[in-house]
Order: structure tokens, then sequence, then C-alpha cells
């Protein structure tokens, strides 16, 4: 009894879904009792619809059916390194099993041609995807796929992809207009994630931005390795930055909540107060709210209201019938000001700023 269960768990949690349930003998030795145990246990899923066995004796996971007691699997797929946008997703996804009744897993992915992604998809009932920068045969591969597929944070939506999408890049007009408001006029732009789709939409938006209202600013652009640590990236970017006296813009535009605590950190280190001395905002998370200083930001949707939609979706089963918007994103969002930027511009402490920048270079 209690070895079915812990199968049954692990069946409903999705831990088969992507290499498939091991043979009896193997499931003894892993679990830790007889053979003769795990063929009863296995019995009692095979009976409760949970597991089924096919033509050539191995087992496999049922599909999961509205007559039958098996959970219908998710699967978020990521890139496997850390990414606060994976964890976003995931802990929404967590907190609608319940009301929607699927159980959910991480998936993780090494690059684009991984073939863990195509197995993913084809063995969950739902799967939803942040997507690698990839071929256009990519998207082909995955459109040949006959299950419910949707992909989060971009729009691909011209792919014919069900997308959501929850800051849509042009809303970084709205950071940058609150910068312009408050005086600036020389407003850098600071990424240190790789430099995938989404960074360089908007990297062009605040380029588009900057060149519309003609304004000055650099862009700071150092990509972290693809397993490396963003936040020592934009630390040491931003210490050598101030160490160079290339520090010149009165604020930065930081295009992740990381790059944003790692500049923070390294300007308040060489004594530049962000808020007073520099204007500083990101496209973050809530968390930003708890920083000190707090980060000015674009707020942050309900990622759980989206993917509810999605899901519905998902487990229609008739794509035909589909009448909603291959894209979903949020209409408007607001800029939540806080410390790290209400501030008074006054331009002639500029050089005063740039000579206490030079004082502590050699730290």
């Amino acid at each position: 009894m209690v070895v079915a269960e812990r199968l049954s768990h692990r069946i409903k949690s999705g831990d088969y879904h992507v290499h498939g349930v091991p043979a009896e003998r193997e499931l003894a030795s892993e679990v830790g009792v007889s053979y003769t145990t795990v063929r009863k246990a296995v019995q009692r899923l095979l009976d409760a619809g949970l597991l089924y066995r096919q033509s050539n004796g191995r087992l496999a996971v049922s599909a999961a059916e509205p007559d039958k007691r098996s959970l219908r699997q998710v699967a978020l797929l990521a890139p496997a390194w850390e990414s606060n946008e994976a964890n976003l997703w995931n802990i929404a996804l967590a907190q609608l099993r319940s009301s929607f009744r699927f159980g959910s897993r991480v998936v993780h992915y090494m690059h684009w041609d991984d073939p863990v992604i195509r197995n993913t998809i084809q063995q969950f009932d739902a799967t939803f995807l942040l997507p690698p920068d990839a071929p256009e045969e990519f998207a082909e591969g995955l459109r040949e796929i006959d299950k419910p597929l949707v992909i989060l944070n971009r729009d691909w939506s011209d792919r014919g992809f069900h997308s959501l999408r929850l800051l849509p890049p042009h809303f970084i007009h709205k950071l940058l207009d609150h910068l312009a408001e408050l005086g600036h006029r020389r407003i850098d732009c600071f990424n240190v994630q790789r430099s995938g789709a989404v960074m360089r939409q908007w990297i062009e938006q605040w380029q588009l931005w900057r060149t519309s209202h003609r304004m000055e600013g650099k862009l700071l652009d150092a990509h972290s390795p693809v397993f490396g640590d963003t936040l020592e990236a934009a630390y040491s970017t931003i210490t050598r930055t101030i160490r160079e006296s290339d520090l010149t813009g009165t604020a930065m535009l930081c295009l992740t909540e990381t790059a944003a605590i790692g500049a923070v950190r390294a300007m308040l280190d060489h004594n530049i107060r962000p808020g007073r001395d520099i204007a500083l905002c990101a496209i973050g998370s809530k968390r930003c709210e708890y920083l000190s200083p707090s980060i000015t930001t674009l707020e942050e949707p309900d990622p759980m209201a989206y993917l509810a939609t999605g899901l519905q979706w998902a487990f229609s089963g008739d794509d035909a019938g589909w009448t909603g918007p291959l894209l979903i994103q949020p209409p408007d969002l607001k800029v939540m000001v806080r410390q790290s930027t209400v501030m008074d511009i006054d331009n002639t402490q500029r050089p005063s700023r740039v000579r206490r920048a030079e004082e502590f270079s050699t730290f």
C-alpha cells in the first residue's frame, strides 16, 4: 500500500512523463522493497487506471481523460540556468493545480536543439515554454507536434502559437518618460543577461525612445556567461565603469532586477547614492519594493490570470474552436515610483559626483 502511494504520487507529479516508467525490478531496487511487493503496487495502479501496460510489456502513464482518475500533467519548459521568470511562472502554475486539477513540473533544456524539448511536449498533456533563441525551423518543428503548447514572455502569435506576455517591450517607454519628467536628459541602459530576443527588444525600445526624444545615453551591455552569476557580472561591470570615470548618465534603466541590485551595490561602495546622485529604475519584480533603496519599476501583473486562460485553451482540446486572441498581454502597466527615482535633479552637482567616483577608483 505504501509503495503504491509513493508511485502514485510520482505519477501525479509528472515524474515519469519525461523518461518513462522504470521496469518493475528497477523500481524494486530503487524503492528498496522486494520485486513481489512492487508487482502488487503496480497492479493497484493498473487497476486504478494510472498506469497501463504497452504491447511490449513496458509500463506507461495513462493519458489523462475525463473518465479516468489520472491527473493531467503540465510541463514548464525552461532554460537550464537561473531564471527569475521561470520561478515566477512555476509558482503561479503550482497555485493553479487544485482548481484545474493537474500536476506540474519544471523541465530544463540546455539549448534550442535539445531533444528534451520535443520529448516533453509530446509526453505532457500541455506545455508552457520559455523559448530559446532559435532559427525558424525550430518553431516549424514544434508546430508538427499535436499537443497543446503555450509560449511564455514572448510573442509567437505570428507563428501560430498561443502566447502569454506580461511585460510588452514598449512599456519601458513609461519608465523612460518618468525619468524625463524628472528632468533627466542622459539615460543609460544596463544589461547583463545573455542577448536573447526579449533583451534585444527592450534595448531597441530604449534606443527608439532616446532617438525620438533626442536624449543622450549609453548602452552598458555586459553579457554574463551562460551559467555565470549575473549579479556578480552586474556589480563588476558598474564598478569598472565607475573606476574608469565612465558613469556619465544622470539616470540608468536596468533591464533586470539583478542588474539593478548589482548596480546599486557597486554605486554605494563608491559613495554614489542611487536616488540622490543618480536615478535608477528597473524592469524587475515585486521584490524591488523591498530593496534598499527600493527600486522604481513597472508593475508586475499577476501571472495566474494569464496562465488560467492558457490552461483553459490547453485543456479544451479544440484549437479550431478557440475564439480568443493568440497573444494575451496586459493593455497597460503603471510605473511604481520608489526611492531610486525620488530625487532633486541639480546638474550643478554632477561634477562633484564624478570626482567622488574618481577618489574611490583605487578600491
